[in-house]
């Protein structure tokens, strides 16, 4: 089971490290331990995941484009740093120490980017979505509220062009990614 844990964090970790060095940061930190909270966790990141993925597949969104095409918006912070394995040869080592306050207080602020980048599109599907799911995630699983020290509102312009249809692509497809890091995160947590 170990080896199978080791597996899965490293392809997400090696999966984030392809794509760590980019062009956007979340802002704002915490100093509040941060838990996981409620037994819904896995189930609400795997819904915030399917949600994600099912935007992307929403081709009059990015008419005019291949979405599948594009290069994902990639996003620099210290999550993956972070939640990495301390050990260095995953296979070997019975326990994966990882500073579990330090990794769930990046996703969070991950998080909050995302949902203030994707609400600033004003998309009744990405609001009723990804967003929500977003917000079901932080409420229900962090023992911090939801909402508190949010980053300031990101200003977009809302005429639906060209560039932001293919902005929106890019931002998706790197937050389908961050998503499935957290995913593999919180199973490895939520299973000790």
């Amino acid at each position: 089971m170990l080896p199978r844990v080791c597996n899965y964090l490293s392809v997400s970790i090696l999966c984030l490290a392809l794509w760590r060095c980019g062009v956007a940061g979340p802002v704002g930190a915490r100093e509040s331990p941060l838990s996981l909270t409620g037994t819904t966790c896995n189930a609400l990141a795997r819904s915030l995941l399917w949600n994600v993925s099912a935007v992307l597949a929403m081709d009059h969104l990015f008419s005019g484009f291949d979405c599948t095409k594009q290069n994902a918006v990639r996003l620099r912070t210290q999550t993956v740093d972070t939640c990495t394995p301390q050990n260095a040869d995953c296979a070997r080592s019975t326990v994966l120490n990882i500073d579990e306050n330090e990794c769930l207080k990046r996703i969070l602020e991950d998080l909050r980017y995302y949902r203030e980048t994707l609400q600033a599109y004003s998309n009744p599907e990405l609001t009723k979505t990804v967003v929500r799911s977003i917000d079901d995630l932080m409420q229900n699983c962090f023992s911090v509220s939801a909402m508190d020290n949010s980053p300031e509102e990101i200003s977009m312009d809302n005429q639906k062009s060209f560039q932001e249809r293919l902005q929106l692509c890019k931002v998706l497809k790197g937050f389908n990614l961050r998503t499935i890091t957290i995913n593999r995160v919180f199973n490895y947590i939520l299973a000790k």
